[in-house]
């Protein structure tokens, strides 16, 4: 059975409403689950890692812990995301920039996913979620948990498997 298949049964399987944090990446929305993100944090100044993968853009420093920091519309093929000048020169202001670091917690580690803006909360039901399948591509298909539409929401939600 592909893995794709096994996170949808499971997805469809749940019973109750699960609650998903939306973001923007490039000109789409995506979500993962609220129960796995720490927090929601403002971009911080990042330090590059030599010969680490592309999708990494380096480490950073949040309430004293170090967080590897990656762009997810990299990781996904998208658009890599604008990073706001503070990144570049600490002493610049950020300004009124919406990206935001996902905090997230895979597994035992913390990683940061930096996101072009969050959005709000969706409440979706097992009957809102749909089986992504080949839909994405299959480069991207092991990220991709399912599609919602949530009720009241014209576009389409991507659901991602963060720890893939």
């Amino acid at each position: 059975m592909p893995r794709s298949e096994g996170r949808s049964r499971a997805i469809d399987q749940s019973g109750g409403l699960t609650e998903y944090l939306a973001f923007r990446l490039s000109d789409a929305e995506y979500a993962i689950p609220v129960g796995i993100v720490r927090e929601i944090v403002r971009t911080a100044p990042i330090t590059e890692v030599p010969r680490a993968p592309d999708d990494v853009l380096g480490i950073a420093s949040f309430r004293g812990r170090v967080v590897t920091i990656i762009d997810l519309g990299r990781r996904l093929g998208l658009s890599c995301a604008v990073l706001p000048p503070a990144l570049i020169s600490p002493s610049r202001p950020a300004g009124r920039e919406r990206n935001r670091v996902l905090m997230v917690d895979v597994g035992s580690e913390t990683i940061g996913l930096l996101v072009d803006e969050v959005l709000l909360v969706h409440r979706l039901g097992p009957s809102d979620i749909e089986r992504a399948s080949m839909a994405m591509g299959s480069d991207v298909d092991q990220h991709v948990a399912g599609i919602a539409r949530p009720p009241g929401n014209a576009k389409v939600l991507v659901l991602l498997d963060a720890k893939a």
